[in-house]
């Protein structure tokens, strides 16, 4: 299985520890490794459920068995549950390797978001990586105290604000499209950042991105996506998922976040080391009342003034800096 690490001279690793960046980690086993880096360029290589059976029957089904036979990658309190999987879609890639996105949930009453993954596999349906995207999220019980008319007035009136507004903070960050809010916080910038996040196998290690152009620096942008009226709406978050702008000049396309992380060693009081950091790549499906939260990565030259923040996956938002 291949390294997510990008190979590095020797000069290029001197040039790195001189910028500050985080080193690569020593030699690693294949169980160590993170998932094959492979490309989707554009969301029309991304055909959706009944038809993804159709059109890739030995992929999706050595997916699902490869999925039900290893349930270790849901974690320690998910992996003697019985679970209920979901085609979501599957995405061709130039090699030839087929991207098995499925959407699963711990079991028949369970009521919540459910979890998403993806399982690379050949044409031969021999399973090459497999990444946890989203994990299950228990919807957590309303209770009301009192069935009064002056209750029920109230809350009615609470839902409807909160429709109109999901979000906490003002209304400058956030904006509604034709079907989802989207909020896009204010871009943050630093020479690279570090998470923790499981490899293929399930082992949690720490990874990194850093920027790859002289001059240039990591741009963070955490963004929420809320499904508010739609019955569900599907999505491929990828290069061509959002775009950010710089005041007078580019429209910068996200980075491939698979691609540029590589495994580091370092200590866990790294200026840079974001706990809360959470990847959002890959295909999607938000069912109405659901929320996915994540973070968009970019590369600009340092110092940028960036004007807006453009959503384009699923539906089409501008959100607009001062």
């Amino acid at each position: 299985m291949a390294s997510t690490e990008r190979p590095e001279s020797t000069d290029e690793k001197d040039r790195g520890k001189a910028a500050g960046f985080p080193p690569l980690a020593g030699e690693m086993s294949e169980g160590q490794r993170g998932p094959q880096s492979t490309n989707v360029s554009t969301s029309e290589n991304f055909i959706e459920g009944d038809a993804a059976r159709d059109a890739h029957p030995t992929e999706v089904a050595a997916a699902l068995h490869y999925a039900e036979q290893n349930k270790y990658d849901y974690g320690p309190k998910l992996r003697d549950a019985d679970f209920q999987w979901e085609i979501n879609g599957v995405a061709t890639m130039d090699s030839g390797i087929s991207r098995v996105f499925i959407d699963y949930t711990p079991s028949a009453s369970f009521r919540g978001s459910s979890g998403s993954e993806y399982i690379d596999v050949d044409s031969s349906g021999t399973v090459l990586a497999r990444r946890q995207l989203r994990v299950p999220k228990q919807n957590q019980p309303v209770v009301l105290i009192a069935l009064t008319v002056v209750s029920l007035v109230a809350l009615a009136v609470v839902e409807v604000l909160l429709w109109a507004n999901p979000f906490e903070a003002g209304p400058d960050l956030y904006v509604a499209g034709r079907t989802l809010w989207i909020r896009a916080e204010q871009p943050r910038s630093q020479p690279y950042v570090i998470y923790q996040a499981p490899s293929s196998l399930g082992e949690v290690n720490q990874w990194a991105i850093k920027p790859e152009g002289q001059g240039t620096e990591i741009v963070i942008i955490e963004t929420v996506l809320t499904n508010q009226t739609s019955g569900a709406v599907r999505m491929v978050v990828d290069g061509e998922a959002a775009e950010l702008r710089i005041k007078g000049s580019i429209a910068l396309k996200p980075i491939d976040v698979i691609d540029r992380s590589y495994i580091v060693e370092t200590s866990n009081n790294d200026r840079y080391l974001d706990p809360e950091f959470r990847l959002m790549w890959g295909g999607f499906t938000l069912n109405q009342g659901e929320e996915l939260r994540g973070h968009i990565v970019f590369e600009a030259p340092a110092g940028s003034d960036f004007s807006d923040f453009r959503w384009l996956a699923g539906d089409t938002a501008v959100v607009r800096y001062e």
